[in-house]
């Protein structure tokens, strides 16, 4: 817990609505290099960013360097910069984001998925937090959307290549609208959002399931973004929580003109 308590207003969007206020989660330390997968993983968990439990083998059994070949198709990285506690280019306004992010954004979603459960990765890019979340357990389906056709193809041949068996049944991606989500297959468990929204999007909070979670960075390019974690409880009331600085790409929104920098 962070110890967090309820500080203001109610009624946003047309949710009952809190927000929440507590330390931010810490991320100065930091998570080192290593020159192989299961050794990036270990320093994440030695430096508190993950703990033993599923994010820590779901971690393991992904490589991270499998999920950073580019939109050009052109290799993957070299292991010095595939294991650095780092994010990586993957195309054009799109970035495969640093392991400690993805450990963090794991931890915080993975109690809130059961055998079964439902997820929404939007920004989905290398593919690599979409897989995961459908690892986080039994029968999960994983849904990732993209604006762009050449991250969906990227994302789909990265998942291809690290668990077959898994793409277009516990794994789909698709070009989507992040604003919009997926209604059709919606309520979702989790839903993650891997680039910074200039709002909380409302379709997005109606998507969650009572009782669900969702992950979203929020703030303009080049200004302050904090990563913030919104619940919705079982009653419906929406609580949403700032967890730390954030530095991420823009979430498209084809509502105002407005494409990834």
């Amino acid at each position: 817990s962070l110890g967090s308590t309820p500080l203001r207003f109610h009624m946003v969007f047309g949710w009952p609505f809190s927000v929440l206020v507590g330390p931010p989660l810490d991320e100065s330390r930091p998570s080192g290099i290593g020159r192989t997968n299961d050794e990036l993983v270990s320093n994440l968990k030695r430096n508190g960013v993950v703990s033993a439990g599923i994010v820590e083998t779901v971690m393991r059994d992904l490589d991270r360097r499998a999920f950073t070949r580019t939109v050009d198709f052109s290799g993957v990285a070299m292991p010095s910069a595939a294991y650095r506690d780092a994010p990586l280019a993957i195309g054009p306004g799109a970035s495969l984001s640093a392991p400690h992010m993805h450990g963090q954004c794991l931890e915080l979603l993975a109690p809130k998925l059961s055998t079964g459960g439902r997820a929404l990765d939007v920004g989905c890019g290398s593919g690599y937090l979409t897989l995961a979340m459908a690892m986080l357990a039994d029968d999960v389906v994983a849904y990732g959307i993209e604006p762009t056709a050449s991250l969906v193809d990227l994302s789909r041949t990265n998942v291809r290549l690290a668990a077959p068996d898994r793409l277009d049944k516990t794994v789909v991606l698709a070009e989507g609208d992040g604003w919009r989500g997926l209604p059709e297959h919606a309520p979702f468990d989790v839903i993650h959002v891997g680039a910074a929204a200039h709002s909380i999007p409302s379709k997005l909070v109606d998507q969650l399931k009572n009782g669900g979670r969702m992950i979203v960075p929020v703030g303009d390019p080049g200004d302050s973004q904090t990563l913030f974690q919104v619940d919705k409880h079982e009653d419906g009331h929406v609580t949403v929580e700032p967890l730390t600085a954030v530095r991420y790409v823009e979430l498209v929104d084809f509502r105002r003109g407005r494409r990834s920098k």
